[in-house]
């Protein structure tokens, strides 16, 4: 039996610094900086490199300073993301303890 994935990473590039701090948190290690464009150097972005071996655990977006990612409902259309709860509120209150994030 597998998993059922219930959402996955959307990053916004015009929000996203390529701080990195998504990249550190990834167990799974699907997410990366990468430079925009066609250019060798440049502002790097986050991007979602592997989607199937995405748990979809949400701690990027959790860890997120900037609110560069949104977790995206598996199946759902995106006009109706909006009107579902969040999952990355969902998520926060899965990863902490009280008052104490976990890390």
């Amino acid at each position: 039996m597998t998993a059922h994935r219930k959402a996955l990473p959307s990053i916004d590039t015009a929000r996203c610094t390529g701080c990195g701090w998504c990249v550190a948190v990834c167990a799974p290690h699907v997410l990366s900086l990468q430079v925009q464009g066609d250019a060798a150097w440049g502002p790097k972005r986050s991007r979602l490199d592997d989607a199937a071996r995405c748990t979809g655990c949400a701690l990027c977006a959790v860890r997120c300073p900037f609110d560069a990612i949104q977790m995206v409902r598996a199946g759902v259309p995106p006009g109706l993301q909006g009107s579902l709860q969040s999952v990355k509120d969902e998520a926060a209150l899965s990863h902490t303890r009280g008052d104490v994030p976990v890390m």
